[in-house]
């Protein structure tokens, strides 16, 4: 009988522990909540706190005002310019257009001039030549060739002229009238020419010439180019 008493009341105190100790742990894992939550809520509270003095501070913060446009103005100095190099261009223009104006004004210069003759196989080249009196006619490319007057064919006491063979020749006209001249060696192929200076004032002895051949040819062409002028 005792034994059985023991043991149970053995038993109610290992049952009393247990419950006792079922409650101490679940009382402790309450405590722990509510530091955890405890620990936890301030932090929240002080950071939204901070939050909310920024927000105040940026509240409180008066706007910052525009920045304030820079407008650059034309300088009156440059269109000044510009209307300075109109001027002067239009200074240049009326400079130019009155030398023009000038120089159209002024008679031309009546220099003496030169004129050339080429030989071009058997034909002189221009064949017919109109110069004033104390321009020149040189000849050019007489390899074979010469320049001679015809006797008759010249103004009457016009210097009568003869080049010498295969070489250049110039010569100055003063006397005004119809020349007519050869090549020696090829006359018989017509190879001649005509120089008119000034009026053909002899025209009348050249059409009463008794010439025949290159010669006459020569001829024919002084009389159509001098009735010509």
């Amino acid at each position: 009988m005792f034994k059985a008493t023991l043991t149970f009341t053995q038993t109610k105190r290992i049952t009393l522990a247990l419950t006792m100790t079922f409650a101490a742990a679940t009382l402790f894992t309450a405590c722990g909540s509510d530091d955890n939550s405890e620990n936890t809520q301030p932090p929240e509270t002080e950071m939204s706190s901070e939050n909310q003095s920024n927000i105040e501070a940026i509240e409180d913060t008066p706007p910052s005002e525009p920045e304030a446009e820079v407008v650059v103005e034309d300088e009156p100095v440059a269109e000044l310019d510009q209307t300075d190099n109109t001027m002067a261009s239009e200074e240049d223009v009326s400079g130019t257009s009155a030398d023009t104006a000038a120089q159209a004004d002024e008679p031309k210069s009546e220099g003496a001039q030169n004129h050339v003759v080429t030989a071009e196989g058997l034909v002189y080249n221009p064949l017919v030549v109109k110069i004033n009196p104390g321009d020149s006619v040189s000849w050019r490319n007489m390899s074979t060739h010469n320049s001679e007057s015809i006797d008759g064919l010249i103004p009457e006491g016009a210097e009568k002229w003869n080049s010498p063979m295969s070489e250049n020749y110039q010569r100055t006209f003063t006397q005004e009238g119809i020349y007519v001249y050869k090549c020696t060696p090829h006359i018989g192929a017509g190879m001649g020419g005509v120089i008119i200076v000034g009026e053909p004032v002899n025209l009348e002895q050249i059409k009463n010439a008794d010439v025949t051949g290159g010669a006459g040819r020569l001829v024919r062409k002084a009389i159509s180019a001098a009735e010509s002028m």
